[in-house]
C-alpha cells in the first residue's frame, strides 16, 4: 500500500488498467473526453487560442496537433494551444469536487503527450480516469479551502491529473511518474483574478502544458523531491495550508463513479447554470417575454459573488462571469448560448438595461457543497406578478447528466465550425466508440485534416 500521496497516485497512475473500470466509469469518460475535445474544436478560432498559436508558431513547428487546425506545434505548445481552446468559451466540464474543469487540461495533455506512441482509445479513458482521480480527490479533500484562498483550481489541480494522464499515455513507471508530480507541483498556479479576462482560458492549457512539461523532464531524467506532494512545504500543505496526511484516506470508488463529471449546457460560468435552469423553465411555463419583465431577483450561495464578480460586463469574458449579464440574456433570447456572448450581443442596448435591472442577494440559508451552486430566481413582471423558482443542482450535474442526444447536439454545435458537417460526423461516431480505436493518430487526424492556420 502506498505510504504517500505521490505514491498513491503515481501507481494509480502507472497501473490503473482499462478493464478494472466500471461500465459507467466508462461511459462518463467517453462523454468527458468527446465533451472535452467539441470544446477545444470550438475554441480553435477563438481570439484568444489564435493568439496562443502565433506564438507558438513564433517559437517554431513541431510534432504535436492542435485540433480544429492544420498546426502541428511542439508538444507543450500544442498542449498550451488546445487546453486555451477548450476553455476558451467555459463550455467544457467540471468536476465538483475539483470546484475546476478538469477534462481539456487532460485530454489536451494527453494528445501532446502522445507523441509517436501508439496508445489506444482504451488507454486514453484509463489515463484520463487516472487523471480526474487526482484532481477530484485531492478536490475533495483541498476544497473550499483552496478555491477560497483565491486559487483556480483548472490550474492547480489541473496541473497535477495532467501530469498523471500525460505520464500514463507517455508510458512512464510509478516512480517516473512521482518525479513528474514533483516538478508539476513547483508548477502548479492560477489565480482567480483573472476570472473575466483572456488568462482564465489560458490557465487550462497552463495546467496542460505543465503536465506535459513535467512530464518530458521526468522522462529525461530530473528527479524532484520522491514526495512533493505531501508533508510540510509539500503542496497540500502549500496550497491548503495543512499537512494532515492521515486525514486522506483511499480507497472504494474512483470519482469517476463517486463524483462523476458535470457537463455543461450553457458557455459561461458553472455558478450561473442553476439560475439559469431556473429562469428560462419559468420563461417556458408562463411565456413571458423579455419585453415584459421589469426586474430580476436571484439569491445564492456565499461563495458565488467572489466569482461572478463582473456585475456590468462589456466584453464577452466579462459576461461569462455575470449573473446579471447571464440571466439578461437568456430572458431575452430564451436562450444562453454561444451566440449570447457575442461581443456585438454583450454591448446590445436591449441587454444592457436589462441587466441593471438584475439584482443578486446571498442567502445564508443555502447549505455550501462543491461545484454546486443552488438559487432561486424571482422574476417581477411588468404587469405586476411576481414568479419565483428554485433549482438545485443544474442539468448536466453528474446526478442530472445529459442525455445522449444533447450530448450529441452539443458536440455537433461545438465542432462543425471546425471540421465541417462530414468530418464532424466522423469524429463523433468514433468518439463515442473510443474503447475500440486501436491508436490515437487515427482520431487525430480526423480532428486535424481540416481547419485553419491562422
Amino acid at each position: 500500500m502506498a505510504e504517500t500521496l505521490t505514491a498513491h497516485f503515481s501507481e494509480l497512475g502507472a497501473s490503473l488498467r482499462f478493464e478494472a473500470l466500471t461500465a459507467s466509469g466508462v461511459a462518463r469518460a467517453k462523454a468527458s473526453i468527446l465533451d472535452a475535445v467539441g470544446c477545444m474544436l470550438a475554441g480553435a478560432s477563438s481570439h484568444d487560442a489564435r493568439l496562443v498559436q502565433a506564438a507558438g508558431r513564433a517559437d517554431g513547428t513541431g510534432r504535436a496537433p492542435v485540433l480544429g487546425t492544420a498546426l502541428s506545434l511542439a508538444p507543450t505548445y500544442a498542449a498550451l494551444a488546445n487546453g486555451t481552446a477548450g476553455h476558451a468559451y467555459d463550455f467544457d466540464d467540471s468536476s465538483p469536487p475539483m470546484i475546476g474543469h478538469p477534462s481539456v487540461p487532460l485530454v489536451s495533455a494527453m494528445i501532446s503527450a502522445a507523441g509517436e506512441r501508439q496508445a489506444s482509445g482504451r488507454e486514453m479513458i484509463a489515463a484520463f480516469v487516472a487523471g480526474l482521480e487526482i484532481a477530484a480527490g485531492l478536490g475533495r479533500r483541498m476544497n473550499p479551502a483552496h478555491y477560497e484562498a483565491g486559487w483556480h483550481a483548472t490550474a492547480t489541480l489541473g496541473t497535477l491529473g495532467a501530469t498523471v494522464a500525460a505520464g500514463r499515455i507517455a508510458g512512464l513507471d510509478a516512480g517516473a511518474i512521482a518525479n513528474a508530480l514533483g516538478i508539476a507541483a513547483s508548477s502548479s498556479a492560477g489565480i482567480r483574478k483573472n476570472f473575466g479576462s483572456m488568462v482564465k482560458p489560458l490557465h487550462a492549457g497552463l495546467a496542460a502544458r505543465n503536465g506535459v512539461l513535467a512530464v518530458q523532464l521526468a522522462a529525461a531524467g530530473l528527479k524532484a523531491d520522491p514526495a512533493g506532494l505531501d508533508g510540510n512545504n509539500g503542496f497540500v500543505d502549500v496550497f491548503r495550508g495543512e499537512a494532515d496526511m492521515p486525514a486522506f484516506t483511499f480507497g472504494g470508488a474512483l470519482e469517476i463513479d463517486a463524483s462523476g463529471i458535470g457537463i455543461k449546457r450553457y458557455p459561461c460560468c458553472g455558478c450561473t447554470h442553476s439560475a439559469l435552469d431556473a429562469l428560462l423553465a419559468l420563461r417556458a411555463e408562463h411565456g413571458f417575454g423579455g419585453g415584459e419583465v421589469e426586474a430580476i431577483h436571484c439569491t445564492m450561495n456565499g461563495l458565488v459573488p467572489d466569482i461572478l464578480v463582473h456585475h456590468r460586463p462589456t466584453t464577452p469574458a466579462q459576461a461569462k462571469f455575470s449573473m446579471e449579464y447571464c440571466l439578461a440574456v437568456a430572458v431575452l433570447d430564451g436562450a444562453c448560448g454561444l451566440d449570447q456572448f457575442d461581443g456585438k450581443r454583450v454591448a446590445a442596448g436591449d441587454v444592457q438595461d436589462l441587466l441593471a435591472r438584475v439584482t443578486t442577494s446571498v442567502d445564508p440559508a443555502i447549505v455550501y457543497r462543491n461545484g454546486v451552486y443552488p438559487g432561486t430566481v424571482t422574476v417581477t413582471l411588468k404587469d405586476g406578478r411576481r414568479l419565483s423558482r428554485s433549482a438545485e443542482e443544474a442539468l448536466g450535474h453528474p446526478d442530472r447528466p445529459l442525455s445522449t442526444a444533447d450530448l450529441e447536439q452539443k458536440f455537433v454545435s461545438c465542432a462543425t465550425r471546425a471540421l465541417g458537417p462530414e468530418r464532424t460526423r466522423a469524429a463523433f461516431a468514433m468518439l463515442a466508440a473510443l474503447e475500440d480505436v486501436p491508436a490515437l493518430p487515427h482520431l487525430i487526424q480526423t480532428l486535424t485534416s481540416k481547419g485553419v492556420t491562422s
